[in-house]
């Protein structure tokens, strides 16, 4: 299970881009809603995201009011972000005048790897390497010193 700070800075990094936030999603939609002229609080929101693993996605969504919205979006990354996953928001939306808006301007993929590598510096996989060798290292240094 992921603690709160672990869901608030779960992210994903594009070659050459920033990592992004739960926060930054928000105020996409609230871009979203500047440009095509919305009261944020007046409409009611559905989340469109996808859980990838192994080759195969699976589409789900959530509906939201804008209140709730970083609430529904820590709770999609807390019960569908495992280690062997990914997660893409692809889409929020609401209906204006009887036709549906799109109001984020990119999609945004969650990953447990994304946010490995932010704290540590390396991947889980690069990670795992330079542990071990560290802890084969370690220990020939031990049987080494032994005074038999």
């Amino acid at each position: 299970m992921m603690g709160l700070f672990c869901i608030r800075t779960a992210l994903y990094k594009e070659s050459g881009e920033n990592m992004f936030t739960i926060s930054n999603i928000i105020e996409d939609i609230d871009r979203g809603c500047l440009a095509n002229n919305m009261v944020e609080d007046r409409f009611s929101y559905r989340i469109i995201f996808f859980v990838n693993e192994n080759g195969k996605g699976t589409k789900h969504y959530i509906d939201s009011g804008y209140g709730d919205l970083r609430k529904s979006l820590e709770s999609i990354i807390r019960e569908n972000l495992s280690v062997t996953n990914s997660i893409v928001l692809a889409a929020a939306t609401t209906r204006k005048n009887g036709e549906t808006v799109s109001l984020l301007s990119r999609s945004y993929l969650f990953n447990l790897d994304g946010y490995f590598e932010h704290i540590v510096g390396k991947t889980e996989k690069e990670y795992k390497i330079v542990s071990q060798s560290s802890l084969g290292n370690s220990l020939k240094m031990q049987q080494k010193n032994r005074p038999y």
